[in-house]
């Protein structure tokens, strides 16, 4: 596999209104560095602003014809069986979820957003009752998505099963499925709202929709990775990392960190093995990453 020219790590953020001015915590930070040497991280208070920042930075290091790897802290897949619940086309489920999510997801350039609303639609659809998904500041729950999980898994209807974890999240239990759409450690409503993002990067953006690609959905783990400039997006979990010492702002601290991993596995000809995926998986198994869940680059 030809090496990378530059890492990029984002950690997402599903606020309704924009960060504090101040840097803080639980926000959007980005990381950034060259395949060695200095790593720097950014403080957003917006999706907007994040996004046009990484797409300007994408479209001039392609144009440069640089190798870049992003890695993005939100779910990219759910378990299998969403896309015959939701009546979306056998051949690439996990990439009709996404289109259909870009097309119900409203994200404004000021954080607000219907990440809720676009839960109870589609649990609607699913169940007609409030699973899946699950997970609404108070006062604001309804006929098909409620505040507590009241519901069990799995989620049943004519067409399929759904559990609710992936198997990436099987092996690390401290992950959160991406069915939480609230509270603490919930990633749902990242994921909701960062995968319309992504979509319309990696697939509708004229200077980048040849070079992208999605691992490993696309690139089938590491037997179809791109030769010259690309960008590889890739779902992380930057809390894998273990920091040394106290940080004020963890998040800031944990995107650095992550850059600093991908630069040291690199240079170890280690990052190979980890793009190649687990290889424990049975073939069953491996067939339902890569058409459904997807995986975290780093878990083995």
């Amino acid at each position: 596999m030809q090496p990378f020219d530059y890492f990029i790590i984002v950690d997402w953020s599903s606020r309704a209104k924009p960060s504090p001015v101040k840097p803080t915590k639980d926000a959007i930070w980005v990381g950034e560095g060259k395949n060695q040497g200095r790593v720097t991280s950014r403080y957003f208070r917006t999706r907007d602003a994040a996004v046009d920042y990484i797409e300007k930075k994408l479209v001039r290091l392609v144009k440069n014809k640089k190798r870049v790897l992003v890695g993005w802290d939100f779910v990219f897949g759910y378990p299998k069986g969403l896309g015959p619940a939701l009546r979306i086309s056998k051949k690439r489920p996990w990439k009709g979820i996404w289109k259909l999510l870009e097309k119900l997801i409203i994200d404004k350039s000021d954080n607000d957003n219907n990440r809720f609303a676009v839960g109870a639609e589609l649990n609607r659809r699913i169940s007609l009752g409030s699973g899946p998904f699950w997970g609404v500041p108070t006062g604001q729950s309804g006929i098909f998505l409620g505040a507590k999980r009241d519901f069990s898994y799995p989620v049943v209807n004519k067409r399929s099963v759904l559990e609710e974890r992936r198997l990436v999240e099987e092996r690390v239990p401290k992950m959160q499925p991406g069915w939480k759409l609230a509270y603490a450690g919930s990633v749902g409503s990242q994921a909701l709202l960062g995968i319309p993002r992504l979509y319309r990067l990696a697939f509708k953006n004229k200077s980048l929709k040849s070079k992208s690609v999605i691992w490993p959905f696309q690139t089938r783990f590491g037997k179809a990775m791109p030769k010259g400039a690309c960008v590889v997006h890739a779902e992380v979990y930057p809390s894998m990392i273990p920091l040394k010492g106290k940080h004020t702002i963890p998040d800031r601290a944990q995107v650095r960190a992550y850059v600093q991993w991908l630069q040291d596995e690199q240079k170890t000809d280690s990052l190979e093995s980890w793009l190649a995926g687990p290889q424990d998986l049975s073939k069953k198994k491996r067939k339902k990453v890569l058409r459904h869940e997807g995986w975290v680059l780093g878990v083995s």
